[in-house]
């Protein structure tokens, strides 16, 4: 499609400017600059609207990476090798391998090409009536169809762009009124066909994550040559280029999200479009048929087929071809989601599959099942296809209720090494906290308490029986990590063991009533360790505090003498599935490995800390041998860590693995979610404050010197190995990475030249 006009300048202009694929964008929105951020955002709205309003999350990455120029409404198609793209041929049954969103396809018929990126996708089920009217079972399944060759197939209709390397020339529009004939396009100009996926997991990801997928296998040549791989300190490393690559999916996802002017739908940003030429009458229709409710059953509606026949109906067939589709799905089911929101006692409306069609509507007459009972009505659920499959329950799960047990069946069942079972609590007074056992094996025993006031007093550690019942007589070494109390004494403290628990411990003076305790007690062994859990943020009660470290806020209310509350409701944390094997990874013990870690590992940079994995265990558990099955025990659960990105994880040539734990601003033995966690990972390769090398346009009459044409070959050869085209394009200049701020490096600048 051609641009549309701006009426702002624009807010940057790809290799003219330096790059806005900055190392920020790897780390987080808020941790760019906010000018940085806000220049970002104005682009990206720009090209939005001057594509005609509607921009994918995959083409909006695209923008930033590859450069798309508002001045030419294209993206500089001489810095692209076409060899590259996403092949499109004729075949004889219409199945061709599946088009990820944001890929740049060739079209090829004969010895003609068409270039064009795939700038949207919606399901094209056969099942689907003229009518929208769409089987139950069909909304929320994205599941591909297994092939006797062993391929997975999918009906798709992908929303190609041909203008978006430039105004296709008169043989470029031929050529396409050609493609339609033939059938390679449909009549409106889309790409319908069967596509054809490797894997049965590829069908199911998100358009976002597919592209990722594609970028770091087929489409790597283009990725390699881009700012992305120019700013991680190991571009062919693909673990590290495929998290920095999620990353930046991400923060370009929340900047969309994030910018005034735009409003998501899906993985859309939408401009304020308002009907862009579509007639009223012909949304209002589409709008009514959809709202429709009969008894009974509920009623599943997609939009594709809808709009089609009416923007045909309304002459305006023209509303659905090429890109124009898009903007008009999108008119059409915003329209549909302002009368979502609008709660009335007559139809309950919701979406239930944002991609199949176009998106597919389901209205139902109340009484309505409690699982769709007060949920967004603009969050997909997928309710067709979970009815179909029996995965919802006809009535909501008594939370009160215990689940039932099972019935023997009647052969022997042997417990795996780890059952990650329900804590298993020991008798005590019954208003009392109980000590609960969260791991139990041959070699280790991990089990979490809360201090009472008798117990700080008397200087005691309630123990458990099962984790008294296989320690050897004679005196203990406790060791205590306290992080956060600058009077935490570290030195080990030498305890008894008496009838009341274990004896004569020192507790620091921050300790409070109801503080929790994880305790690993090693099975015939005399070195026990205890680790407190500091809060994010400190607890105040009524005037008492702060209580900075995670406690029983029943026993501390108590303690205060403060009106004891009703507990909250907590969700249940969802279990990590049971691990089997020998000595296989703890999640109880991720806590007493970081503090080991903090305690007894080599310092390095930015107050990390990091040591090997069988000296880990012998710092933890020594002095003399520890089990073997104990030290892999914690090696296992470190490689665990490290696989969470609690950890990294370095292997050395001839060498056990190094584990090394980066410190961050929240308490380092709090849980953090997983892309904060991914983050603090990929922040220590990404190259701060540096700009990728890259081409950059010339003034016209200009040619690039001998040394920019011989440091442009070289970065190619480095990135693409030595059969790469090392031919400067003509126009362009090569300029080698830097730092921002600074002008062109000097040719001394070995370690940028080596980094690019």
């Amino acid at each position: 499609m051609s641009m549309l006009p701006l009426t702002e300048p624009p807010a940057w202009a790809p290799f003219d400017d330096e790059p806005l694929f900055v190392p920020e964008l790897l780390l987080g929105a808020d941790q760019m600059d906010a000018a940085v951020a806000e220049r970002t955002s104005r682009y990206l709205r720009q090209v939005a609207v001057g594509r005609g309003g509607v921009l994918h999350v995959a083409c909006a990455w695209n923008a930033l990476h590859f450069g798309f120029d508002l001045a030419l409404g294209a993206y500089h198609s001489a810095l692209l090798d076409p060899e590259c793209f996403h092949a499109v041929r004729p075949a004889a049954d219409a199945a061709r391998s599946a088009v990820p969103v944001g890929a740049f396809i060739r079209i090829e018929r004969g010895t003609r090409w068409l270039w064009a990126e795939a700038v949207g996708k919606i399901g094209a089920s056969r099942e689907c009536d003229d009518d929208g009217w769409m089987p139950a079972a069909r909304s929320g399944d994205r599941a591909g169809v297994l092939r006797p060759d062993g391929l997975w197939e999918r009906e798709e209709t992908v929303v190609v762009d041909a203008g978006a390397f430039g105004p296709p020339s008169a043989i470029e529009l031929k050529e396409t009124a050609r493609l339609r004939r033939s059938g390679l396009l449909d009549t409106r100009g889309h790409l319908t066909s069967t596509a054809l996926y490797q894997t049965p997991d590829l069908p199911l990801l998100e358009d976002a994550a597919f592209y990722q997928r594609y970028l770091l296998s087929e489409a790597r040549p283009l990725l390699a040559t881009g700012p992305l791989a120019g700013l991680i300190d190991d571009p062919h490393d693909i673990d590290l280029l495929n998290q920095a690559l999620a990353a930046s999916f991400d923060t370009i996802a929340e900047l969309l999200r994030r910018s005034p002017g735009l409003r998501m739908w899906g993985p859309y940003a939408v401009t304020a479009i308002d009907k862009v030429g579509l007639p009223g009458s012909m949304v209002d229709e589409v709008a009514q048929r959809v709202h429709r409710a009969r008894t009974g059953p509920p009623r599943y509606t997609a939009i594709w087929p809808l709009l089609c026949a009416a923007a045909d109906a309304a002459g305006a067939r023209d509303l659905t071809e090429g890109t124009n589709a898009l903007v008009s799905q999108a008119v059409v089911n915003f329209a549909i989601a302002d009368r979502a929101t609008r709660s009335t006692a007559q139809v309950d409306l919701r979406i239930d599959d944002l991609w199949q069609q176009g998106g597919i509507w389901r209205a139902q007459q109340p009484p309505v099942p409690w699982y769709v009972d007060g949920a967004d009505p603009l969050a997909p659920l997928g309710v067709g296809h979970h009815e179909h499959t029996g995965s919802l329950a006809a009535t909501p799960p008594d939370p009160d209720e215990a689940p039932a047990l099972q019935e023997p069946s009647g052969e022997p069942c042997t417990l795996p090494e780890d059952t990650s079972a329900p804590a298993l609590l020991e008798e005590n007074a019954p208003d009392e906290p109980v000590p609960a056992v969260e791991h139990l094996d041959d070699s280790l025993t991990v089990y979490t308490c809360c201090l009472l006031p008798r117990h700080i007093d008397d200087g005691t550690l309630p123990l458990p029986t099962s984790a008294r019942e296989d320690l050897p007589d004679g005196p203990f070494i406790l060791e205590l990590h306290h992080d956060g109390d600058a009077e935490d004494p570290r030195e080990p403290q030498e305890i008894g063991l008496t009838v009341a628990g274990l004896t004569g411990v020192a507790w620091p003076w921050s300790f409070y009533p109801g503080i929790k305790l994880t305790v690993t007690v090693p099975r015939g062994g005399r070195r026990l360790h205890v680790v407190t859990a500091p809060l994010d943020e400190p607890l105040h009660l009524d005037g008492h505090g702060p209580f900075s470290w995670d406690c029983d806020i029943g026993v501390l209310r108590r303690h205060l003498g403060l009106t004891p509350q009703e507990p909250e409701r907590q969700p249940s944390a969802p279990r990590r599935p049971a691990r089997t094997g020998y000595a296989p990874a703890v999640d109880s013990l991720c806590s007493l490995v970081v503090a080991g870690l903090r305690r007894h590992g080599t310092p390095g940079l930015f107050d990390a800390r990091s040591m090997r994995g069988h000296r880990l265990s012998a710092a933890l558990f020594g002095p003399g041998p520890v089990p073997p099955r104990l030290m892999w025990t914690v090696i296992h659960t470190c490689e665990d860590m490290a696989a969470r990105g609690l950890l990294e994880r370095e292997a050395g040539a001839g060498e056990p693995d190094l584990f090394i734990w980066w410190p961050d601003d929240k308490a380092p033995t709090t849980r953090k979610r997983p892309d904060a966690l991914e983050h603090r990972v990929l922040r220590n390769h990404v190259k701060a404050h540096y700009v990728p090398p890259d081409r950059r346009r010339l003034p016209p009459g200009r040619q690039a010197s001998d040394h920019a044409r011989a440091a442009y070959a070289r970065w190619r050869i480095e990135m693409l190995g030595p059969d790469a085209d090392t031919t400067l394009p003509a126009g362009y200049t090569f300029v080698r990475g830097h730092r921002r701020g600074t002008e062109q490096p000097p040719s001394w600048h070995d370690d940028l030249i080596d980094c690019t």
